[in-house]
């Protein structure tokens, strides 16, 4: 990395320990391991089965050779790791980044990718060969089975729910000419847990509405960074702030809220505090976590 900051003083865990104890997790059935990797970044294991949301390993660096990382990644992605599959939300440089695929990629050889439909060459393109590389539609769920013997048949699915990522708040997200959504959250769903990661999104009602349907979730993994003019003229398209959050978690049957995607970029960020604050003033009989780096939560279904 180039004039990258290296303190770590930040992750809770981090290189080799890290990594170790993502390799050695073994959850029960009603659990889900849980790591936050920064940003929007998870790792997850359910089922036996690992899986890497939005995790980003490598350095940004602008144009006097500075890193734009407030801290640095964990490990480096060309690392042997125990992943099972890759989920990048869209094409943008924090979700899904080459330099990270990459090296994850020609270091650990079992690994797959599932990434939106129209995102499905940047990485055949980039040499990761296509039997590796599944094509994500919004409405089309995935049983994981097909690609794991191991799994049982139809216990472990990946359901793809639109998201809406652009410039400002409509209600339906981005799509590329042969109809496919850009941007996308997902719900992962096994062993009696229902997991959201929302991806980069407004809770436009047409998500709310839809995400009814998944009801009751154990977990949603939300956006809090927001946007602000300044952003938006700097081209940052931004997702839900605080608030909009708060309120999607209150209006969602969900066990556990999450907040995410406010720390890794020091003109993209937010308080976190800010949201447990919101939280306590508006729906205080919800759960919600704010993760370390690195840290480990180990989750058990209730519902």
């Amino acid at each position: 990395m180039h004039n990258s900051i290296d303190d770590f003083s930040r992750w809770y865990k981090s290189g080799k320990a890290l990594l170790e104890e993502i390799a050695g997790s073994a959850p029960q059935p009603g659990e889900a391991y849980i790591w936050f990797m920064g940003q929007h970044g998870f790792v997850i294991n359910l089922a036996g089965v690992v899986f890497y949301i939005d995790v980003i390993l490598n350095d940004f660096v602008d144009q006097s050779g500075r890193s734009r990382r407030v801290y640095p990644p964990p490990f480096e992605g060309g690392e042997v790791q125990r992943v099972d599959y890759v989920l990048c939300t869209h094409n943008h440089g924090d979700h899904l980044n080459l330099e990270t695929l990459l090296p994850l990629a020609k270091a650990n050889p079992r690994s797959r990718f599932v990434v939106p439909a129209p995102a499905v060459r940047i990485l055949t393109d980039a040499g990761i060969s296509e039997e590796r590389v599944l094509a994500a539609r919004a409405g089309n769920d995935i049983d994981l089975s097909r690609y794991a013997p191991s799994i049982k048949p139809g216990s472990l699915a990946l359901i793809p729910l639109p998201a809406v990522h652009t410039r400002y708040i409509q209600d339906e997200g981005a799509k590329d000419e042969n109809g496919d959504y850009t941007s996308l959250g997902f719900v992962i769903k096994g062993e009696g847990i229902s997991i959201y990661h929302s991806g980069d999104t407004w809770p436009a009602p047409s998500l709310v509405k839809l995400l009814e349907t998944y009801a009751p979730l154990n977990i949603a993994m939300l956006p809090i960074n927001g946007t602000d003019w300044e952003r938006t003229g700097e081209g940052c398209i931004g997702n839900m702030g605080v608030l909009d959050a708060v309120k999607l978690a209150r209006a969602l049957s969900v066990d556990l809220a999450i907040p995410s995607h406010y720390d890794m970029m020091a003109n993209n960020s937010e308080n976190p505090a800010r949201f447990a604050d919101s939280m306590y003033a508006l729906c205080p009989q919800k759960r919600f976590h704010i993760f370390a780096l690195g840290e480990r939560y180990i989750y058990r279904s209730c519902l």
